[in-house]
């Protein structure tokens, strides 16, 4: 009798999502040529979205993150400090799945617990999500740079299936210099060029990467209404190459912001079939 062969490993369904804060659709298209390149190579695809409303951070958090309007969750104020139900974390940690976090501190309050505390809970983990590992920050000027370094230090120490990423830098520059400023423009190149480092070795280590963001920014340095500015944000899906691409390219985006939680499944279930 010849030895029995072994079972094939399914592909790992491994995704980054990096929600880059304030990252306006026209300022992301313009300004950032590493992502403008893998688009016109064919190895990205993009859309564009409308924010929900109002289009202010802590609802537009947990619109990602439940796949639900401000209205439906309702976390209407960046000052309501509170849970926001079910997530996309919920969904991986159903499936097997483990996951890590570099947030901004409205995270960690939006995925359950008491008011963060700086000073005890820069690691605190959420409980009953499948979070394994997870840096909070709570300066708005953290940098873009550390952000990139933290998720890096996370995915090399946990290997998590799902690492979110959450850079503040556009919302940041936006706030101080408005939408319109070579300010603001430029720290889009910049964490353009982080890209330019970390989606390569992402790639390399089996992760898919989505790159998308809560909302943008006007003129004024400030958003929160429905102008096109303060709205209009990308969404850029980057499959890592190799078997299964093709069919990975051809996902349906999706069609509104709400989308990203189902996207994410449809993510693991594309995996599934090309493994």
């Amino acid at each position: 009798m010849s030895p029995a062969q072994p079972t094939p490993r399914a592909e790992p369904s491994r995704i980054v999502v990096v929600v880059a804060d304030g990252l306006r659709a026209d300022v992301a298209a313009q300004a950032m040529g590493y992502v403008a390149a893998l688009l016109e190579a064919g190895q990205a695809r993009a859309t564009r979205h409308d924010s929900g409303l109002p289009s202010l951070s802590r609802p537009l958090y947990a619109t990602l993150l439940t796949g639900r309007w401000p209205l439906a969750h309702g976390i209407l104020s960046n000052q309501q400090v509170q849970a926001c139900g079910a997530t996309l974390f919920d969904d991986a940690h159903a499936a097997g799945l483990r996951s890590a976090i570099v947030a901004y501190h409205w995270f960690c309050e939006l995925l359950g617990g008491p008011a963060f505390a700086p000073l005890s809970d820069r690691r605190r983990l959420p409980e009953g999500r499948g979070i394994v590992a997870a840096s909070w920050y709570f300066e708005d000027d953290y940098p873009d740079s550390h952000v990139i370094a933290d998720a890096e230090a996370l995915r090399l120490a946990h290997e998590p299936d799902l690492l979110f990423v959450h850079p503040m830098g556009p919302d940041d520059r936006g706030h101080r210099f408005g939408g319109e400023s070579d300010e603001y423009r430029m720290v889009a190149r910049r964490l353009d060029m982080l890209l330019a480092l970390a989606v390569p070795r992402w790639h390399g280590a089996g992760y898919d990467v989505l790159l998308t963001s809560d909302h943008g920014m006007g003129r004024d340095r400030m958003h929160g209404g429905t102008g096109e500015a303060e709205r209009s944000v990308p969404l850029v899906w980057m499959p890592r190459p190799g078997p299964g691409v093709a069919a990975l390219l051809e996902l349906a985006l999706p069609a509104a912001q709400t989308g990203l939680r189902d996207f994410l499944q449809r993510q693991r279930q594309a995996r599934r079939v090309a493994g």
